[in-house]
């Protein structure tokens, strides 16, 4: 009687441990091997197009298998920066305008021995662009060149349709205590200065991937006054933020709208911004990039706003967004393998997360990814025959109430004759 109880129960975590099983290589159709240098316990690597063409939207069908077919433990990172901003109390005094030359102020932090690097000059003006120049003093009367006003140190503000602003100035650390800073207006009417912060902005940078875009056209819509350029990245799923070009012409200021696709049908609107490029006496400078809010479309499309003015001809695109990567217990002597092409997949719910803090970056190995790869085990999900649960969805149910209530007879009878023995 114990023994049917006993494979009874057997029986019963069977079927449940199946039951939230994840990884079945029938379902993954693509395989990449994952070839490590070192032999520390923790190795990386960058995903590329293929991976990011192939796998579900969002990473989630992501799997590392080993070569005795266990799932392995990772973490997807984005090597995005790492961004500090300490603003510094400064006084603004000695603000003044030379008329047809520079609106100037100086900064004092009250003390000398602070780390600064920045300075964002607050202003009630539109639709402006100024070069700018910065010197450091340790006395307001002995003055260094700190920021040189061609070395495109500029501001500017773009009020019309859509709002573009910055007005902020970076210059080479400094632990001066004042700051001059001049606002070149070379004729054009002062801007309305209200204030000014002292910042020191520490950024480490982010691992950024630069892609070179296929320009699939180039179209010029006089009735609409616009400019429309058609880039297509290759693959669908790339990460992208920010879209660079070059031009040749000069003295120019226009809107771009940026939009995305991944069917080159319907377009969705990641951003608005300005491009600008200007070399005059009162004013050099240009704009020759516009950021987004990241996404993952293959096809990116740059409107650029005309209005009465004749087309201005942009090229050599570059694209660029931040590198991902993939971080997993490593083990020496084992070989590994990276699966992906389960759009029915979910994500993994790992704990190294929580572990990964404790190691250094020099504790990880670093490690690629060999050639995409059909997986051999793939299955078609039409020719993929469900499992019997699957089929017959009220199977498993109506086994565990099966299995639960014989078990729960065979205990009562267990009992009862115990019991009956006494």
């Amino acid at each position: 009687m114990i023994s049917k109880i006993f494979l009874i129960s057997v029986l019963f975590l069977l079927v449940t441990g199946e039951a939230g099983a994840d990884f079945n290589a029938e379902k993954w159709q693509y395989s990449r091997e994952i070839r490590v240098t070192g032999s520390q316990k923790l190795a990386s690597f960058s995903l590329d197009n293929q991976v990011y063409e192939h796998a579900k939207e969002g990473l989630a069908d992501l799997r590392i298998i080993n070569n005795l077919g266990d799932e392995i433990k990772y973490k997807l990172t984005i090597e995005s920066g790492q961004k500090t901003i300490e603003t510094i109390p400064a006084r603004i005094r000695d603000l003044g305008i030379k008329v047809g030359d520079n609106t100037q102020f100086i900064a004092d932090l009250g003390r000398q021995g602070i780390l600064h690097n920045s300075v964002t000059i607050q202003t009630s003006s539109v639709n402006f662009r100024r070069q700018v120049e910065v010197e450091t003093s340790d006395d307001s009367a002995n003055w260094l060149l700190a920021k040189k006003a061609d070395e495109g140190s500029y501001i500017y503000d773009y009020s019309m349709d859509f709002k573009a602003k910055n007005t902020t100035v970076y210059y080479p650390q400094s632990t001066a205590r004042f700051l001059r800073i001049k606002i070149l207006d070379n004729g054009e009417e002062p801007i309305k200065v209200t204030g000014a912060s002292v910042i020191n902005d520490i950024y480490i940078s982010s691992r950024t991937a630069t892609y070179d875009p296929k320009l699939l056209e180039t179209k010029n819509d006089q009735e609409k006054q616009t400019s429309t350029y058609l880039l297509d990245l290759g693959a669908r799923g790339i990460p992208s933020n920010k879209i660079s070009f070059s031009t040749k012409e000069v003295n120019f200021n226009r809107e771009v709208l940026i939009e995305g696709s991944n069917d080159n049908n319907n377009f969705t609107n990641l951003a608005k911004d300005v491009i600008f490029s200007y070399q005059t006496p009162r004013f050099d400078g240009a704009k020759d990039s516009v950021t987004f809010s990241e996404g993952n479309f293959r096809y990116l499309r740059l409107t650029v706003f005309n209005r009465d003015n004749s087309p201005v001809k942009l090229t050599d695109f570059a694209v660029f967004g931040t590198v991902r990567k993939v971080i997993f217990e490593y083990a020496l002597g084992e070989t590994y393998k990276l699966f992906y092409g389960n759009p029915q997949a979910r994500y993994p719910d790992y704990d190294i997360e929580s572990y990964l803090v404790y190691f250094n970056a020099s504790d990880v190995s670093a490690a690629v990814l060999g050639s995409e790869q059909e997986n051999s085990s793939f299955v078609p999900e039409k020719a993929r025959e469900k499992p019997l649960t699957e089929r017959y969805p009220f199977l498993l149910p109506a086994v565990l109430v099966i299995g639960v209530l014989i078990l729960g007879t065979m205990i009562a009878k267990l009992a009862f004759q115990v019991k009956k023995s006494r």
